[in-house]
């Protein structure tokens, strides 16, 4: 942190002061440190070649089983994005399991399993049950069935296209 002291007040943006971190990060991997006498950079070198490759199917079983408190619009979040669940869960805590092939959630409340979903790019992710149950539960709670179905047909398909 002492070496960004000369640099004071010359950054505007966090770009800039990205730009004078990566500078003097890569002056200080080619200068001899204090403590060993050896620059960094030889050393990482040698120690890189000690290194093993993770074991993806470890690292896959450690961030498999997840829980997550249902939010009060009946969604939980999985790897930045959210997913539905029927609205009787919401404030509960649900267990998430993650395919080994790792393109679906199944989602589990006391064991059962509740609901699932393929993964994907969308921010939002709705089942048509767990949409409509939504609705019913609030916001269209005096709406008929066909009522509710006309509006998420007219008006909620916008949701589908963001974060694609």
């Amino acid at each position: 942190m002492g070496r960004l002291k000369p640099y004071d007040g010359e950054f505007s943006t966090i770009n800039d002061l990205n730009d004078i971190v990566d500078r003097l990060a890569k002056r200080l991997n080619h200068e001899k440190s204090q403590s060993n006498n050896q620059k960094p950079v030889e050393l990482w070198t040698k120690e890189k070649e000690h290194f093993w490759s993770l074991n993806h199917d470890l690292v896959r079983y450690f961030h498999s089983d997840q829980t997550r408190k249902v939010s009060r619009d009946s969604m939980i979040r999985f790897q930045n994005h959210q997913y539905s669940v029927s609205p009787n869960y919401i404030g509960k805590e649900v267990e998430i399991k993650l395919t080994p092939d790792g393109k679906t959630i199944h989602i589990f409340y006391q064991g059962v399993e509740i609901q699932k979903h393929d993964l994907t790019n969308k921010q939002f992710n709705y089942d048509l049950h767990d949409k409509h149950a939504i609705l019913k539960s609030d916001l269209m709670a005096d709406k008929t069935d066909e009522e509710i179905n006309q509006y998420m047909l007219n008006n909620l398909s916008i949701y589908d296209q963001i974060g694609e």
